[in-house]
């Protein structure tokens, strides 16, 4: 299927400078990432704090510019649309945050925060707003009576819905969500989750769904890209993924999920801490961790593809594709 939404060898760099007279060096949030999302799928991605996730996504909503590397909305670079385009991008992609209440402003009614982007991009007139308004909440599961209410006034399962009919409010054709379900309660994150899932099969919606919960993403996701310091080490489709990961790093957050199964035998987590991303170390960034490391791995960056080892899985592991 043709992309929706494309990010090509996408890096992000900040300076760092370590003391007052010490030399500044890079810490690489994102290390040359590439994705594409089609019509009507779900990308999840995955991966412990301080992988890139968040990172990559501000650069794909444009939100934060990238060191280098380019997004492509239906063909079109992003970063070089005219104020006109640009405007029509907020429009078809939209962003739920991970804090509900921190991204609904305090002094704003629900009205207000919904009605917002129905004028600025003038979707309704008049009467028409606030019938849209109420339609947008019912969507979510809230009644009309909300309207006049404020953001304190509300359960943080209750204020993400509002984010949620907000982003909805301009028919967008993706929606990244980062984190949307981590500030809640379990029970009013499967709620959250059959929403969305709701959505994306009545409006044919797009999702990047960026989250640390295993689960949830193989849940909802229909393809699933696992993120480490920066870089993606495997991608495949979620069902596969889930069953079957190939990269070691992958195995390890699966092995960090608690079993329900008593007894089921149990992969091996990974050991120690991540490591700074000032300072990655040399060849395959897992190394230090890894419990299956041999060889090359301290000392080759492993290729991202896919090879007749991992079935054609795109995997960045030497296991599966041998250092030539």
């Amino acid at each position: 299927m043709e992309a929706l939404i494309k990010a090509e060898d996408i890096r992000k760099l900040y300076p760092v400078k370590r003391g007052v007279f010490g030399k500044t060096e890079w810490l690489k949030a994102v290390d040359g990432v590439s994705i594409s999302v089609s019509e009507n799928s779900v990308l999840g991605i995955v991966g412990e704090s301080g992988s890139g996730k968040s990172t990559l996504a501000r650069i794909i909503m444009a939100l934060i510019e990238p060191t280098s590397g380019r997004v492509l909305f239906q063909g079109r670079d992003v970063f070089g649309l005219n104020k006109a385009e640009l405007k029509a991008f907020r429009r078809a992609v939209q962003i739920i945050f991970q804090d509900p209440f921190a991204s609904l402003n305090p002094r704003r009614t629900v009205f207000d925060t919904i009605a917002e982007p129905l004028k600025i991009h003038h979707l309704a007139q008049n009467g028409g707003v606030r019938d849209r308004a109420v339609q947008l909440l019912r969507d979510v599961g809230l009644g009309p009576e909300v309207l006049t209410r404020y953001p304190h006034e509300f359960s943080g399962g209750q204020r993400q819905r509002i984010c949620i009919a907000r982003a909805l409010a301009v028919s967008p054709r993706l929606i990244v969500a980062d984190e949307p379900l981590s500030a809640l309660d379990v029970s009013i994150q499967a709620q959250i989750l059959n929403i969305l899932r709701e959505l994306k099969e009545r409006e044919r919606i797009s999702y990047i769904f960026i989250s640390h919960d295993l689960r949830v993403v193989e849940y909802i996701s229909d393809e699933v890209a696992v993120m480490y310091l920066g870089r993606i080490v495997e991608q495949a489709d979620a069902e596969e993924l889930f069953k079957r990961p190939l990269h070691p790093y992958t195995e390890g957050l699966l092995a960090s999920v608690p079993e329900l199964v008593p007894g089921k035998p149990r992969r091996q987590a990974p050991k120690g801490d991540v490591p700074s991303p000032v300072d990655i170390p040399p060849g395959c960034p897992f190394h230090p961790r890894c419990p299956k490391r041999f060889g090359p791995c301290d000392k080759i960056v492993p290729r991202f593809t896919s090879s007749p080892q991992s079935d054609g899985r795109l995997v960045a592991c030497h296991l599966w594709n041998p250092a030539e």
